[in-house]
């Protein structure tokens, strides 16, 4: 299932925003900015931005809401087709059992400066936090984000198409 190939950039095939947040919300001191772009002919959501982890920061994203919720009972995961700056990113999915903001579960992927798709099965997601289910497995996924965080980089990532395998 194609989620967003940017036919109607800003918007999914679900008709779903997507949406730039940074650590800011919390205090963080990242910075950023995200745009439609085109690389290699390639019309593509380009995130770029200092992330730093200064004062208790480190994180910017793009996300967006799925409505209807993806049942991950129905695929094996997510696929992407991204191109980066050789640096590692995030796909974080939230469902009904991650409340709180910091809660989501977590695949890390590795770019290069050329078109790659990837895909990240639903096994191999982590979960960020103790107080919600091991394993995204049999849960609805109700948000999929791009992340690029954690550590002090400049981020500068492309992404041209993301779905469910």
């Amino acid at each position: 299932m194609i989620l967003d190939q940017l036919n109607n950039p800003n918007f999914t095939n679900q008709s779903q925003e997507w949406y730039f947040i940074t650590d800011q919300v919390m205090g963080g001191l990242s910075t950023g900015e995200f745009i439609v772009d085109k690389i290699d002919g390639i019309r593509c959501y380009r995130m770029t931005g200092d992330i730093t982890t200064k004062n208790n920061g480190g994180f910017i994203q793009i996300r967006a809401k799925l409505n209807p919720e993806i049942s991950s009972k129905d695929y094996n995961g997510v696929y992407i087709k991204v191109y980066g700056n050789n640096k590692n990113y995030n796909i974080h999915l939230r469902t009904g059992l991650t409340l709180a903001p910091w809660q989501y579960y977590s695949f890390t992927f590795a770019t290069t400066k050329n078109w790659n798709e990837i895909k990240l099965p639903f096994n191999e997601f982590i979960k960020s936090n103790f107080y919600q289910p091991k394993s995204i497995l049999g849960q609805k996924i109700k948000s999929i984000g791009l992340v690029a965080g954690f550590s002090n980089f400049k981020s500068d990532i492309c992404l041209g198409e993301i779905g469910f395998y």
